[in-house]
């Protein structure tokens, strides 16, 4: 119990620290497209900075160019939430037999939403399928 707790607050300290290395024009970019997000956890990769955070029942990532310009977001749905049209096409797909490990939108600036599906077969296939806003399969 006493190491889950040390845990927990380290992942707590780490959080609070990364945040106060988050320039404020990141942030401001950030709030002023996510006023009401909760949860909100930094992490600076290679010049860009990614946000994790909840809106509504929803984990998203948004990710910033160090101008802190939005570059686009991630939000994590799961397989029943996916439009029907997407399930129609994966169905009729070479992957209809693989199972939906994982699945989110992608949004990106001036474009339509455009759906990811990760697709398993086995234990050790898997197969990142991306597609548009009609559930036109786009790679695969």
């Amino acid at each position: 119990m006493k190491k889950l707790i040390f845990l927990i607050l380290s992942v707590g300290c780490i959080s609070a620290s990364a945040m106060a290395n988050i320039p404020s024009r990141i942030t401001d970019a950030f709030n002023a497209r996510y006023a009401k997000a909760t949860n909100v956890q930094w992490k600076h990769m290679m010049g860009d900075y990614k946000a994790v955070f909840i809106l509504g029942d929803y984990q998203i990532q948004a990710k910033f160019d160090k101008k802190g310009n939005w570059v686009k977001s991630e939000k994590m749905i799961g397989k029943d939430r996916l439009p029907m049209t997407v399930k129609n096409s994966l169905k009729k797909s070479k992957y209809s037999g693989w199972r939906i490990k994982s699945s989110y939108e992608e949004y990106l600036p001036n474009e339509k939403p455009q759906y990811h599906v990760v697709a398993a077969k086995g234990d050790f296939m898997f197969k990142s399928l991306k597609f548009d806003e009609h559930g036109q399969l786009m790679n695969g």
